[in-house]
Parts: C-alpha cells; structure tokens; sequence
C-alpha cells in the first residue's frame, strides 16, 4: 500500500507541475483552456489525499528513535504542501476574479510555477530524510 501511494503520489506531482507549466505557456500564447484548471484542481486535491494518507501509513514507523526535529519535518512538509498543492489551486481558482492585465497574470503564473517546483525540491528533501532514518533505523534493529 506504500508503495503504491508513493508512486502515485510522484505520477500526480509531476502532473501538477506539467500541468502548471502547460497552463502558464498557454496563457502566454493567449490560449485558455478551462478544463487544465479544472485537471489542475482536481489533481491537486487528490495528491494531497494521497499525500496525507501516505504521511499517515508511515507515522509509526518514523515515530520510534526518530533523530530528526518533528517540528522541523512538521515545517518541511507544511511548506511542500503550500506550495506544491495549496497554491496553484488558490491561484487558479481566483484567477477568474481578478482584475489585473495579462502581463501580472502571466508573471504570477511564473511565479506559482517555481513555488511547485521548490515544493518539489522540498518533497525530496523530505523522502531523503525518511530515508536515511529508516535506513539507520533498519541496521539498529539488526
């Protein structure tokens, strides 16, 4: 099973940011798709599910001996959160309403773009961290 929501979890993040990256090219060009919003939205709710229901599965098992300030790993995946999921779906979801020219919509896009790829670098920060605990964690038990 955790394997199985990591995996999907990987496939859905790169969606969003493909899916980001697509919407913000289009908008360049002047080509608006409301159904890559729609995806956009969607996606993200559903990765972040998923994301929270794997960060549940893997509790106990990070919970014992683990070196690593829980605050700290709290922060860490706060922030992947916000910007990996939070963001783009807020922007998205207001960008109907406001009234601002193409160009700030544009450099906004740009912007969100880069928060979901910094999302990212945090998210591998995160698995490297779960990782070299449960590593060390695995060789204690031997």
């Amino acid at each position: 099973m955790i394997n199985f929501l990591k995996n999907s979890i990987y496939v859905l993040n790169f969606t969003i940011l493909f899916a980001i990256t697509a919407f913000t090219i289009l908008f360049f060009f002047k080509i608006k798709i409301n159904f890559l919003s729609n995806f956009i939205v969607v996606v993200s709710v559903l990765a972040l599910s998923f994301k929270l229901l794997y960060w549940y599965s893997i509790k106990e098992s990070l919970e014992n001996n683990f070196n690593f300030s829980k605050l700290n790993l709290f922060l860490l995946r706060l922030s992947f959160c916000i910007f990996t999921y939070i963001t783009p779906t807020y922007y998205l979801l207001q960008q109907p309403n406001l009234v601002v020219s193409d160009y700030v919509i544009l450099i906004t896009l740009i912007i969100v773009s880069i928060f979901v790829f910094t999302g990212m670098i945090i998210e591998k920060l995160i698995f490297y961290i779960e990782l070299k605990h449960s590593l060390t964690f695995f060789y204690e038990k031997k």
